[in-house]
């Protein structure tokens, strides 16, 4: 299986949603995500941030200054949420840093049509105008998901009931 074609599980009795469907609907959607870690002494962490999708998979920028970067070391388990007015989505998996500047180029380049944020790829950071309020000062680093459970609980008629996608091993 991969990013965009996980095995589904209804949670209720209703039929269970499309990944595909899901993955449409949050390509575009301009809201505020969620980002969900552990502190080195277990402790939650949990800081808002904007995400963008790339091949299916979740995309983040950061300070390597900022207390999330700090965290982020280590691929560490992560929890992302978006309440979309239609879906309240959740993601579990870990966080990786990337450094493929071909992708970076990608993540930078999905900003501005969701978000109207302009940065620029500079090897394997972004940099670029102030705009990213929760991701501290620039240059900013690259994280993805590598999504392990997605959830979607619908907040409207969408046509399908809560929903749990579980993914195999991801590719990058």
């Amino acid at each position: 299986m991969d990013a965009r074609n996980p095995r589904a599980e209804a949670l209720t009795d209703d039929s269970p949603g499309a990944w595909e469907e899901v993955l449409d609907h949050l390509a575009g959607v301009d809201r505020t995500y969620w980002l969900t870690l552990n502190r080195e002494d277990g402790t939650v962490h949990t800081r808002p941030l904007l995400a963008v999708w790339v091949g299916g998979r979740p995309y983040f920028a950061c300070g390597d200054g900022t207390r999330k970067a700090r965290l982020l070391a280590g691929s560490p388990p992560v929890s992302l949420a978006v309440a979309t007015g239609r879906l309240d989505v959740v993601i579990e998996g870990r966080a990786e840093r990337i450094r493929e500047e071909s992708l970076v180029e990608e993540v930078a380049g999905a900003y501005p049509a969701v978000y109207g944020w302009e940065p620029v790829a500079e090897g394997a950071l972004i940099t670029g105008p102030e705009g990213a309020p929760t991701a501290g000062p620039p240059p900013y680093a690259v994280y993805g998901i590598v999504p392990e459970t997605g959830y979607a609980f619908p907040a409207d008629d969408v046509g399908h009931g809560p929903t749990r996608w579980r993914f195999g091993p991801q590719p990058r």
